[in-house]
C-alpha cells in the first residue's frame, strides 16, 4: 500500500468538510508516517498540533482514513517534523521565508511579510482569497478594479499585498506600486507646489498595477478625487489592474463622488469579516508557530475564544503573551499564565467570558426565538425549509461560538448524527463566504447571546 497516496487522499476527503483556516493549519502540515496492523502514525510539527488534532479532530481523521482504506483503523499522533518542514531537505537551514525584499518589491513598497504563504484563510476572507487567485492568473481581466472593504485590523492589506507579490513572482519586471491614499493626496499637493505635474502623472499613470489602501481618505477632497479619477481611467482603460480597500464600501463612503463610486463598483467588490473561532485559532497557531513558542491546547483555546475582535488585536495580545513569557523564562505559556500576565482590566474581562460559556440550550433558544418556531420543532425531526434552514445555523453556532464537538450538537438537535452535522456546518461555512444576508442573520443572532 502506498501510504503517500493514502495520506494524499485522505487529506483530500478532509480538504472537503473542514474549514480552510482548519485544513491549512492543522492537516495540511501532517503526514501519514506508518500504517500497520490497522495502526496509523500520524506525525504533526508539534506537541501543540498532537494534542488539539487528537482532541478536536479525531474522529474527522478517522472516518477520512478509514474510508481510504476500507478498513477500522486507530489514529496515533506523534511529534516529528514533516517533510516540507524537515531541515534535512534545506541542508544549508536556510529560513523556510525570506522575507529579504528583491530590489523589485523594495520598488513596489510592499511589506515582505505580507504573502500568501502569511495569509490565514477563513470563513472571513475565503471568497476575498478565491477571487485573488482570480486576479493573479489573468491581472487586469478577471475583477478589475477590486474593491476591498472591511473593518479595521481584518486583514484587506495583507490580501492586497499579497497579490502584488504573487503578481510579481509571475513576472518580475512589472510595474507594481503599493500606497496609502494619504500618499496619493500629499505627493499631488507636493507636485502642485513644484508645478511638477507632468512628472506625478507619469508616475501613477504608467503602472501596471496599483494597490491603494484606505480609498475612502480622498472623500470630500474634490481636486484629489479629479486627478484620481483620471490617473484611474488611465489605467483601467489600458487594462491595468486596479487593487483598493476601504473601511466601507463605495457607495456608503461620503462625499464620495458619484463617477468614482461607479468606477470602483465596477469590477468586484467583497467585504472581509472579523475572524471566527477557528481562524483565530489558525493565527494564534502560526504566530507561536513562528517564534516556536511551546502553549498549551487550553490556553490557546482560552485566547481564540476571548479576544474576539480583530485580527491585529489577536497577534497584539499574542505578542504581549509571548514578550512577557520570554522575559520571565517560560517554557510552556499554560492558561494559568495567560491569566495572570495580561494586564488586570483585560484579564479580568477575559476570566468573566471564560466563566459564563454560554450554554448550549440558550443559544437553541435564541435561535429558535429568532426564527419565531417552538424550540421542539427546532429540535424536531420535520424538514421543511425554514426548520432546516434555522436548524443549520444553530448547528453552525454551536459547533463554531462555543465549540462543541459534533456528537453533543447532534444530540441537543434532536439526536441527529455527527455527519448530518457536519453537512450543516459545512453548508453554513460555505454560504456564509458568498451570502451578505446569511451574514446579517448571524450576527443578529450572536448580538442576542
Amino acid at each position: 500500500m502506498d501510504i503517500n497516496r493514502v495520506w494524499k487522499n485522505t487529506q483530500e476527503e478532509l480538504k472537503i468538510v473542514l474549514a480552510p483556516a482548519v485544513y491549512q493549519t492543522f492537516v495540511d502540515k501532517t503526514q501519514l508516517i506508518n500504517l500497520e496492523n490497522n495502526l496509523a502514525t500520524i506525525a504533526c510539527p508539534n506537541s501543540y498540533f498532537v494534542d488539539l488534532n487528537h482532541k478536536r479532530y479525531y474522529d474527522l481523521f478517522k472516518s477520512a482514513l478509514d474510508n481510504q482504506t476500507k478498513t477500522d483503523n486507530t489514529l496515533n499522533f506523534v511529534v516529528q517534523e514533516t517533510q516540507t518542514n524537515n531541515l534535512s531537505d534545506n541542508p544549508n537551514n536556510a529560513p523556510l521565508f525570506n522575507f529579504a525584499p528583491k530590489k523589485s518589491v523594495s520598488e513596489s513598497s510592499l511589506h515582505p511579510k505580507y504573502t500568501f504563504e502569511t495569509l490565514v484563510v477563513g470563513n472571513s476572507n475565503n471568497f476575498a482569497f478565491a477571487a485573488a487567485q482570480g486576479i493573479v492568473k489573468n491581472p487586469g481581466l478577471s475583477y478589475n478594479p477590486f474593491f476591498i472593504w472591511g473593518g479595521v485590523g481584518v486583514g484587506k492589506t495583507h490580501l492586497m499585498q499579497a497579490i502584488g507579490h504573487e503578481l510579481l513572482n509571475n513576472n518580475p519586471d512589472l510595474k507594481i506600486k503599493y500606497f496609502p491614499a494619504e500618499t496619493f493626496t500629499n505627493e499631488l499637493i507636493g507636485a502642485l507646489k513644484s508645478k511638477n505635474m507632468n512628472q506625478f502623472k507619469s508616475k501613477y499613470r504608467n503602472l501596471d498595477c496599483i494597490l491603494v489602501d484606505d480609498i475612502q481618505f480622498i472623500a470630500g477632497k474634490e481636486y484629489i478625487q479629479e486627478e484620481f479619477f483620471h490617473t484611474f481611467n488611465a489605467l483601467h482603460m489600458a487594462g491595468k489592474q486596479v487593487i483598493l480597500t476601504s473601511d466601507r464600501k463605495p457607495s456608503d463612503i461620503d462625499k464620495l463622488e458619484d463617477r468614482l463610486v461607479s468606477r470602483f463598483m465596477g469590477g468586484l467588490t467583497v467585504d472581509i469579516q472579523l475572524p471566527d473561532y477557528e481562524m483565530r485559532m489558525a493565527i494564534i497557531n502560526q504566530k507561536i508557530e513562528e517564534r516556536g513558542i511551546k502553549i498549551t491546547t487550553e490556553a490557546a483555546e482560552f485566547l481564540a475564544n476571548n479576544i474576539s475582535s480583530n485580527i491585529r488585536e489577536i497577534e497584539g495580545k499574542l505578542q504581549e503573551v509571548l514578550v512577557q513569557s520570554l522575559a520571565q523564562k517560560i517554557d510552556e505559556i499554560d492558561i494559568n499564565f495567560i491569566q495572570n500576565q495580561l494586564n488586570p482590566e483585560s484579564a479580568t474581562s477575559l476570566l468573566i467570558k471564560a466563566n459564563t460559556k454560554i450554554p448550549p440550550r440558550h443559544i437553541i433558544s435564541i435561535c429558535a426565538k429568532h426564527f419565531n418556531i417552538k424550540t421542539s420543532d427546532l429540535c424536531g425531526q420535520s424538514r421543511k425549509k425554514e426548520l432546516v434552514t434555522a436548524r443549520h445555523i444553530t448547528a453552525y453556532l454551536l459547533l463554531t461560538e462555543i465549540g462543541l464537538p459534533l456528537e453533543e450538537v447532534g444530540h441537543f438537535l434532536g439526536g441527529r448524527d455527527h455527519t448530518s452535522i457536519m453537512h450543516a456546518r459545512d453548508k453554513v461555512t460555505h454560504d456564509f463566504s458568498t451570502n451578505p444576508q446569511l451574514r446579517q442573520v448571524i450576527n443578529q443572532i450572536k448580538s442576542a447571546f
